[in-house]
């Protein structure tokens, strides 16, 4: 069963993800979403999780769009990884 026929059955995209469906999401190939993304995910036992929020803000970032519409979390670990960066 493929990441996007997963979500055929679901009423929305899910609040967190694993890597086939964020890079579904976020609308680029499983490998560039790795590539660009992989090192915000989130492990949870033998998988790794991004959180839609978490995608949202960086789209928001990515456009220069208010993040006032996007709900922020504490601890979030995109917002840790972005003040490494020095972004």
């Amino acid at each position: 069963m493929t990441a996007l026929s997963v979500l055929q059955g679901l009423p929305d995209w899910p609040a967190r993800m694993k890597a086939p469906v964020a890079a579904a999401y976020m609308g680029v190939s499983q490998t560039t979403f790795l590539e660009r993304f992989g090192a915000v995910g989130v492990k949870d036992g033998g998988n790794t999780f991004w959180a839609r929020a978490q995608l949202d803000r960086i789209i928001a970032n990515q456009f220069g769009l208010s993040s006032q519409s996007v709900a922020a979390v504490d601890d979030d670990p995109y917002l840790a990884w972005k003040a490494q960066q020095g972004n």
